[in-house]
């Protein structure tokens, strides 16, 4: 036998032997596949961050190349990325700047009227209990008289979340070293990925080509309108505060912006460290900020999202609710992250199938 011959064999021999073992010692194969992803967990962190970085890192690039015309291609790279990741440290720096000297305010405004706050707490609960019909406060008062017996393991616990919280700051710190090199090395990466794909592909390599193109500008484009939407939604956030006279309103609208990132559910998250911080000063103010957030959320879901985000990835804005509403019913936050680039892409797909149908002599445009 030839030697292609003998690679087909081994190739197919392990590809029936994985789902094989996975039947037999599914605990074992769990296990090995969670160890692994744990091992190589910075690894596709530092994948993600590049490819999120390579949106400055190609802008950077191409002012550069205007710039530096005889530069050679090493050079630029380095020259864009130090660039890129000088600029994001900017931004981190700017946002600490924001926030923690506002904190840090917060603390102490809190720590000079606990007494105040503590009476006040107290007095809402008086006069509710009074009002309870239904044995809620009641309830509380025999949980929390059974949470002193679970101290020990809320420490455990607390434990296990500060060292899975260190370790997730290293994968993270780590992923940004392995994104600086992978940057820095994308033109050798992609010729290296380019031939082992041609090898596998054979003929269809050009097809495969344009698939992966499709994709990359896609996922490109959705980041681009999130990031787009995250910064509109924390500007109107800022006009919002400042309107109804809410306290801290450099500080929040930040927090709802950066929260915003994470598509749909993100300005919710970041309503509740908003919301607990001007309970400190006013619980009055926090449930009203709370209706603030809730119709600036419903004005970002129905109108801002969808127009900015679709307009982005170049698809209706219906079909971008229809793949939020899709999306977080199959598979919840993950869903959501991946439901509009996903129905960007069927819409792609469908829309050359249906161009090539109706009209094959013309040639295709390279973005769709």
């Amino acid at each position: 036998m030839d030697k292609k011959t003998v690679r087909t064999i081994l190739l197919t021999a392990f590809l029936a032997a994985v789902p094989i073992a996975a039947a037999v010692k599914p605990e074992f194969f769990a296990g090995l596949i969670s160890k692994a992803a744990g091992l190589l967990m910075p690894v596709f962190l530092g994948a993600a961050i590049a490819f999120v970085m390579n949106i400055p890192v190609c802008w950077f690039r191409k002012q550069f190349s205007r710039i530096f015309k005889r530069a050679g291609d090493k050079t630029l790279s380095t020259l864009s990325v130090i660039s890129a990741y000088l600029l994001l440290l900017a931004l981190a720096a700017g946002i600490v700047w924001i926030i923690v000297p506002q904190l840090i305010s917060s603390v102490k405004l809190f720590a000079d009227n606990f007494d105040r706050y503590y009476d006040n707490f107290m007095g809402y609960c008086t006069k509710l209990e009074s009002r309870d019909e239904f044995g809620i406060f009641c309830a509380l008062k025999d949980a929390a008289a059974g949470l002193s017996g679970r101290i020990p393991q809320m420490l455990e616990n607390t434990y296990d979340k500060t060292y899975d919280f260190a370790s997730g700051i290293a994968n993270i710190l780590i992923g940004f070293v392995i994104s600086i090199y992978i940057l820095i090395g994308k033109s050798d990466i992609r010729r290296f990925t380019a031939m082992t794909v041609k090898r596998f592909t054979g003929e269809r390599y050009e097809t495969v080509r344009k698939r992966y193109r499709m994709v990359f500008d896609i996922f490109t484009r959705f980041v681009s309108g999130q990031i787009t939407e995250a910064v509109i939604l924390g500007v109107l956030c800022f006009a919002g505060m400042k309107l109804f006279r809410f306290e801290y309103a450099l500080l929040i609208s930040t927090i709802i912006g950066v929260t915003a990132l994470i598509p749909v559910v993100g300005a919710i998250i970041g309503t509740i460290p908003s919301a607990l911080l001007l309970f400190l000063i006013s619980p009055i103010r926090a449930v009203w900020f709370v209706v603030f957030i809730i119709v600036l959320q419903q004005l970002e879901n129905n109108l801002i999202y969808p127009k900015v985000v679709g307009k982005s990835l170049g698809i209706p804005p219906l079909l971008v609710l229809l793949a939020i509403l899709l999306g977080a019913g199959i598979g919840g936050a993950a869903g959501i992250l991946l439901g509009v680039p996903l129905m960007s892409l069927a819409y792609a797909v469908v829309q050359e199938k249906l161009c090539e149908s109706l009209c094959p002599s013309e040639q295709m445009p390279d973005q769709i």
